[in-house]
């Protein structure tokens, strides 16, 4: 399998992951009536997918046996 579709795979696994998380989590703070339900979810999976998205990428690397792709210079 390709580094590039690895990538893939772990953004949209990640995705998915940090929606749940951010929704649920502000749904138990805020009703979804108030005004700061979106933002606060907003940020909520912006901090989540930068959390996620490096420890699900190495593992499904790991499970798969792929190399990180390396420029000539490296």
């Amino acid at each position: 399998m390709n580094y590039n579709i690895i990538v893939i795979i772990s953004t949209i696994i990640c995705a998915i992951i940090s929606l749940l998380i951010s929704y649920y989590f502000v749904l138990f703070f805020l009703s979804e009536e108030s005004s700061f339900f979106k933002i606060a979810q907003l940020i909520l999976t912006i901090v989540s997918m930068t959390t996620f998205y490096a420890p699900i990428k190495h593992i499904i690397m790991k499970y798969m046996k792929i190399e990180e792709e390396r420029g000539k210079d490296d």
